[in-house]
């Protein structure tokens, strides 16, 4: 899985699921259970039609406000602020919003380019609850999207006077206005005001939700982690599921999981040996799934982000989805795969020792592990230390030589390593390794 989008601005609007919270899992009727179930099936124009829907009955059916504003954050993670700010906006005009309506009707303005309208919905959310602090991370978010770096300072430090408790709510906004602050002071070229502010957000968010352990690398500031912290990837994917498919394929070209196939198909042994009791690490919405299902008996998945686990739950070409980390998961089925995937998932890996290892012990023998990872020229003081590097999209790149090197050690004969392109990133291609190993 991947993306070139940062971290959805605005967590504090809706906080990304967990792990015991599902979407997709739920039997209710509800309109917000109903909506995550579209969204997990694929059924984008559904999803769309439906929060409309409810939103146009919320008078007769009695829906609260806190529900459509719901309906309309999953607009939001559809790509479809024009349409989510349109659903708010009748309710707003007639008086009825509350703050967390208009929170979620400023972040919709805001992603919609509707700069100067988002600043005065959260205006008006000011008057209602000036001292809240998730209103204050917001008018901070939309005045530096707004290129109004002072006042979006002045919002960020003023959250850090407001939210001074112990609890877990307080704590998450000063990590997430420290964090801000930590991307402002980086885009003025303060670098050590903004690695304070990563800093502190680390030690107030020690998950590292937000991603801090990665910008502090960017800085220099420390030294680069060996895996993105699972919370941020989860976080991150969690926003990004309901679109995935559509922006990767359309807007960046993506074709990750289709090289891997031929590459697989055009390894000796490969087509013949099947099908497979195949396990796919960091299974997105199933994309790969797709690809490679006519050589599998059963299917496996595995993924951080549970609202991808639903996503591919419902593609149909999983035997079983499992919410987690891939180490544990593997770990717990020794010799019980002939086939490996893992398509985009390593750039968030870092040092592959350990999910090597757990291969070596996963797979039966003469298993197939394919996989793909940005490439590294290996210039860089890390990439010749370490073998991989922090890419400037917070994404790890491998050696040529570093994978080999792996190879060798966790008894893997390489049938191919090529470059390719898997997808677009800023208009220009991204050099990819695509990998055929098998374990001897």
């Amino acid at each position: 899985m991947s993306s070139d989008d940062a971290l959805p601005p605005g967590l504090t609007a809706n906080p990304p699921f967990t792990d015991e919270s599902r979407p997709g899992d739920t039997e209710g009727d509800d309109p917000l259970s109903k909506m995550e179930r579209l969204i997990a099936e694929g059924d984008r124009e559904g999803a769309i039609a439906h929060a409309e829907a409810t939103a146009s009955a919320r008078r007769e059916e009695g829906w609260p406000g806190g529900l459509i504003a719901s309906l309309a954050h999953c607009l939001i993670d559809l790509g479809e602020p024009a349409r989510a700010a349109t659903m708010l906006e009748e309710p707003v005009q007639c008086g009825e919003a509350n703050a967390r309506m208009l929170l979620v009707l400023a972040r919709a303005l805001s992603l919609a380019g509707r700069h100067q309208e988002a600043l005065d919905v959260l205006n008006e959310a000011s008057f209602l609850d000036g001292r809240s602090a998730d209103v204050l991370l917001a008018l901070g978010a939309a005045r530096f999207a707004a290129e109004d770096a002072a006042r979006a300072i002045a919002d960020f430090e003023r959250v850090l006077r407001v939210a001074t408790g112990d609890s877990a709510r307080e704590t998450d906004q000063r990590a997430e206005a420290h964090f801000r602050l930590g991307e402002i002071w980086t885009q003025l070229d303060e670098r050590g005001r903004a690695a304070r502010h990563f800093r502190t957000a680390q030690t107030e968010d020690p998950a590292d939700r937000r991603g801090a352990a990665l910008r502090l690398a960017e800085l220099d500031a420390q030294a680069a982690p060996a895996r993105a912290s699972a919370a941020y990837v989860r976080a991150l994917f969690d926003g990004y599921a309901p679109r995935y498919d559509g922006h990767m394929v359309e807007a960046l070209h993506y074709r990750g999981p289709e090289l891997l196939l031929a590459a697989a198909e055009a390894a000796e042994g490969f087509s013949s040996g099947g099908p497979y009791d195949a396990v796919d690490l960091g299974c997105g919405t199933g994309l790969s799934g797709k690809a490679f299902a006519p050589h599998c008996r059963s299917l496996a998945g595995v993924d951080l982000s549970p609202r991808m686990c639903a996503a591919a739950e419902a593609s149909g070409f999983y035997t079983r989805v499992a919410a987690g980390d891939l180490l544990p998961f593997i770990e717990a089925a020794p010799q019980c795969f002939g086939l490996a995937i893992a398509c985009d998932t390593v750039i968030y890996l870092g040092d592959l020792e350990p999910l090597f290892g757990a291969l070596e012990a996963a797979l039966q023998p003469k298993g197939w592990f394919i996989f793909s990872t940005e490439k590294s020229d290996g210039l860089s003081g890390d990439a010749q230390k370490h073998g991989f590097e922090m890419g400037p999209s917070r994404r790890f790149r491998h050696t040529e030589a570093y994978l080999a090197s792996l190879a060798g050690r966790h008894g893997f004969d390489i049938h191919s390593i090529g470059t390719e392109a898997l997808r677009m990133e800023k208009r220009q291609p991204v050099p990819s390794l695509v990998c055929v190993m098998r374990k001897t």
